[in-house]
C-alpha cells in the first residue's frame, strides 16, 4: 500500500519544479497525468538529449502517464474540464494571466471540482510587483542573493551546480499538497488553493544568512569553498584531489592539528578561539593547505576520520553515484522502459516506513497515453479521438 494510492493527479506544469513534485505524488501511488502542449514540455529539447529523451525532463517525470492537450481550443478545454471533475489534485505553473487564459485559474477548476487540491508554482509569487514575472532558478539564484554570496573571492558571482531552488519548491509544493489533501481527509477544510514560488524558497533557504544580516548587518562574503563564520571548514587542495576539512569547534581545532601534525597551530594562542581563526583566516589557510598537498584525498579522509573531524572527498559526480552508501540508499534506481530495458534516474529522497515509495516505469513519451486516457476515463470513441488529433486538439 502506498500513501497515495486512489489519488488522481493532472500536473499542467512544466520544466523541473513542478513536474518534480507531480513525480515525487507518482512515487507515492498517486495516478499522475502529465498534460503537456501538443508541442511538448520545454525541457524535453534541453540538452542533453540521450536516444531522443532529455535528460532534464527525465529526471522528474517517471510514473507518470502523458497527454498531449491544445487549451487554447474549445475541444481542448472540455477534455480539461472532464479531467478536473475526476482529479483530486491539479500541480500548474501558469503565469496568472496566462492561467485564466487557459481555463486553468483557481476559481474555474474549483467550480468544476470544489474540494480540489491545487498548487501553482510561480517564480516570484503570488502577490507584489513582480507577480506577473515567469522565472527560472538560475535568474533566483541571482536575484535572491545566492550567486553573491557564491564564488572565490578575487572573482565574480557563480551559479550553484545543481538547480536546487527548483528542486527545493518542488518538495514545498509536494508538503503542501499532501497538508491539504490530509486537512481535506480529516474534514478540516474542503479544497484549497497551495501556491509555492521560487522566490520564496530561494529566501527560506538563505536561512541564517537572513538573521545574519538583519540583527548583525553582515553581508556574507565569497569565500570560494568555505564559510566565513567557520575557520577552517573548506576543501583543501590533496595530491590527487580534493578534501574538505573542518574545526567545527575549539575542540575539534585541536584534534584537526593532531591528526594532521600540526602542533604549532595547535599551540598558538592567537589561534585557540572560533573568533581568533576567523580574525587570522588567511594565516590559517596557508598553513593547512600546505599540509593537505603532501598526501592524497583518501589518506587524510582516513587519518581525520580516526580523530573524528569533519571531512569528506570532494568526489565528482561519477564517483558519487557510484558508491557503495548511494546504492544502500537506492538513491539510484533502474526504472522499466517500454522495450524491456532499464534506465538509472534518480531515486527517491523520503523513507515510509508503513507505506514506502513504489516508483513507476519511465517517463511518457510525447503523448504516450493520449488515446488510452480519453478512451478510459472520458469514454471517448476512436472516431473522436482521431477527429481531435486532426484538428490539432490533441
Amino acid at each position: 500500500m502506498t500513501a497515495f494510492s486512489g489519488i488522481r493527479v493532472l500536473d499542467l506544469s512544466r520544466v523541473l519544479a513542478g513536474p518534480f513534485c507531480g513525480q515525487m505524488l507518482a512515487d507515492f501511488g498517486a495516478d499522475v497525468i502529465k498534460v503537456e502542449d501538443v508541442g511538448g514540455d520545454e525541457n524535453r529539447k534541453w540538452a542533453p538529449v540521450i536516444d531522443g529523451q532529455s535528460a532534464n525532463f527525465l529526471s522528474v517525470n517517471r510514473g507518470k502517464r502523458g497527454l498531449t492537450l491544445n487549451l487554447k481550443s474549445a475541444a481542448g478545454q472540455e477534455i480539461l474540464a472532464g479531467l478536473v471533475r475526476k482529479a483530486d489534485v491539479v500541480i500548474d505553473s501558469f503565469l496568472p494571466a496566462v492561467a485564466e487564459r487557459l481555463g486553468v485559474g483557481d476559481a474555474r477548476l474549483r467550480a468544476l471540482r470544489p474540494d480540489l487540491v491545487h498548487a501553482t508554482v510561480s517564480g516570484y509569487g503570488h502577490e507584489g510587483p513582480l507577480a506577473g514575472k515567469p522565472g527560472y532558478d538560475l535568474m533566483l539564484q541571482a536575484f535572491s542573493g545566492m550567486m553573491a554570496m557564491t564564488g572565490e573571492p578575487d572573482g565574480g558571482p557563480v551559479r550553484a551546480g545543481a538547480s536546487f531552488i527548483d528542486m527545493a519548491t518542488g518538495l514545498l509544493a509536494f508538503s503542501g499538497i499532501a497538508s491539504a489533501l490530509y486537512a481535506r481527509q480529516a474534514g478540516k477544510a474542503g479544497g484549497q488553493h497551495i501556491r509555492v514560488s521560487l522566490l520564496e524558497t530561494a529566501v527560506a533557504l538563505l536561512g541564517y544568512h537572513v538573521p545574519a544580516y538583519t540583527l548583525g548587518g553582515k553581508v556574507p562574503p565569497r569565500d570560494g569553498s568555505g564559510v566565513w563564520h567557520i575557520v577552517p571548514y573548506q576543501a583543501f587542495a590533496t595530491r590527487d584531489g580534493h578534501v574538505l576539512a573542518g574545526a567545527t569547534n575549539d575542540a575539534v581545532w585541536q584534534r584537526l592539528c593532531a591528526a594532521i601534525g600540526a602542533d604549532q597551530l595547535a599551540a598558538d594562542p592567537t589561534l585557540a578561539t572560533a573568533a581568533l581563526r576567523i580574525a587570522n583566516r588567511d594565516r590559517v589557510i596557508a598553513a593547512l593547505a600546505a599540509i593537505f598537498a603532501t598526501a592524497t584525498t583518501a589518506a587524510w579522509v582516513d587519518v581525520l576520520e580516526a580523530a573524528n573531524v569533519p571531512c569528506a572527498p570532494v568526489n565528482t559526480l561519477a564517483e558519487t553515484l557510484a558508491h557503495p552508501q548511494v546504492a544502500a540508499m537506492r538513491m539510484v534506481l533502474e526504472v522499466a522502459r517500454r522495450d524491456g530495458g532499464s534506465m538509472p534516474l534518480v531515486g527517491v529522497p523520503l523513507n515510509l516506513s508503513a507505506t514506502p515509495a513504489a516508483p513507476g516505469g519511465a517517463p511518457p513519451r510525447l503523448g504516450e497515453h493520449t488515446d488510452i486516457i480519453l478512451r478510459n476515463e472520458l469514454g471517448f470513441e476512436a472516431a473522436r479521438i482521431a477527429a481531435l488529433r486532426e484538428e490539432g486538439t490533441i
